[in-house]
């Protein structure tokens, strides 16, 4: 009976996919010229020339304050460009140089110390920089746009929301981007998009380096909310600007990938892209498109890899979150996934992390334990597609057939985000509830 409701499910799966009708989205010949390394290293030569002039000043005068923000700052932009976390680290060791020399008092070093903790997950030592700069007199309006960004990292969303309710101009960009945010926290999409459609109509015409940043932010938003046309588009007209933006490729690949199953062009994306960035997480989508081809053997080496290179200690808590996913759903290592878990508990505390402790619970067997967790923590909590699976295959084996269907209809309306392994792991639920 269990080999006959297999077959059954499996059949489903298989025809579904092939018979969904999508028009592929993603055409080669519209971003070729964009994979193209010269574009990435022409941006990278000029942030190099830059640190190399400052370092060089910074070598003739050691105690110079503009020479190490100066240096610092490009550092920064290198590790946005080519992905090094060394980059970052000097970036971040640099501000925290010039930050000491004036025994804090610099409340722009403080902002930018707390943007470099919220890249390196450090969200605490975030809110301490903002804190610091408060106390140092800070502009209050710059000072309550990154408690929202931090304050939201860590899961305080009642002191998040105060600080953005507290703005009295309800109209700008700075506001409008993180009120689309706190739309998308609380399961509105659509308010979001619109949100963001707003800010973008803002700097349009006035701020080409904002204008592109919101375009593929928003584009991100269209996938979520299945306009993948939209937001393949929107990925394009950013790269027509800006050829150097893999974040946008990135983007486009996930979309030759999770829409149109065109898994030799995703993975001709994703190998470019790794070819001019370090981002480890890139290895991860590689091995995706591998599950799909069968090909276990390679999906199991990117994992390694990825797993060999977050393990350093100079990536700290930045990738905790995809181990922890590994470890439950690879590699079968529950001790170890509930260990990294409760790390990221006490790193932030947010529904998705408990989701993820949760589910590390439901997986050892603690039954009881897990659903104490995500009924508390992370139902009605988080609207992440993600968080929602979990939830609904915790609350299945619950016998609460009911709420996990809905669950479960509502994660396959983001199957796009999710991606093919997690849609048919979904209908695979379903057809056995």
């Amino acid at each position: 009976m269990q080999r006959l409701l297999w077959i059954a499910v499996t059949l489903l799966v298989f025809f579904t996919s092939c018979s969904s009708g999508k028009k592929n989205i993603a055409r080669h010949s519209d971003y070729a010229a964009y994979l193209d390394g010269h574009w990435v290293n022409e941006r990278a030569d000029n942030i190099n020339t830059e640190i190399a002039f400052w370092e060089s000043r910074l070598q003739a005068d050691t105690g110079s304050y503009v020479n190490m923000v100066e240096s610092a700052k490009y550092q920064l932009q290198l590790f946005k460009t080519k992905g090094r976390i060394a980059n970052l680290h000097k970036g971040d060791s640099l501000l925290q140089r010039c930050s000491d020399k004036v025994n804090h008092t610099s409340p722009e070093l403080l902002y930018s110390l707390s943007q470099a903790a919220v890249t390196q997950h450090q969200f605490t030592r975030s809110a301490a920089f903002i804190s610091g700069a408060e106390k140092a007199n800070g502009d209050l309006y710059t000072i309550r746009l990154l408690q929202f960004d931090t304050y939201m990292e860590l899961g305080r969303y009642p002191e998040a929301w105060k600080s953005l309710s507290t703005l009295k101009d309800k109209t700008g960009f700075d506001y409008l981007i993180r009120f689309a945010k706190w739309q998308d926290h609380k399961g509105n999409l659509p308010a979001a998009i619109t949100l963001m459609e707003k800010a973008l109509g803002l700097v349009k015409g006035k701020n080409e380096g904002l204008y592109f940043w919101t375009l593929s932010n928003l584009s991100d938003m269209y996938g979520h909310d299945g306009r993948v046309a939209d937001a393949y588009k929107g990925y394009l007209e950013v790269l027509k600007k800006n050829p150097a933006d893999l974040y946008c490729l990135k983007g486009i690949a996930w979309i030759a990938f999770s829409h149109d199953r065109n898994y030799n062009e995703a993975r001709r994306i994703v190998q470019f892209i790794l070819s001019q960035t370090a981002m480890p997480d890139l290895k991860l989508m590689l091995a995706e498109i591998a599950e799909q081809e069968g090909n276990t053997t390679e999906k199991n080496k990117l994992i390694q890899e990825f797993i060999t290179e977050v393990k350093q200690p100079a990536y700290g808590n930045m990738y905790t979150k995809y181990l922890v996913q590994i470890y439950t759903e690879d590699l079968a290592d529950y001790d170890k996934a509930l260990q990294l878990a409760e790390q990221e508990i006490n790193n932030r505390f947010t529904p998705e992390t408990c989701s993820w402790l949760a589910w590390s619970y439901y997986k050892k067997g603690d039954m009881k334990k897990a659903a104490e967790l995500s009924r508390k923590f992370v139902w009605n909590k988080t609207f992440e597609p993600e968080a929602q699976y979990r939830v609904a295959c915790m609350e299945a084996d619950a016998g609460n057939t009911q709420l996990a269907r809905q669950l479960l209809e509502s994660c396959l309306q983001s199957s796009f985000e999710l991606g093919p392994a997690a849609e048919q792991r979904i209908r695979e639920k379903l057809a056995m509830l």
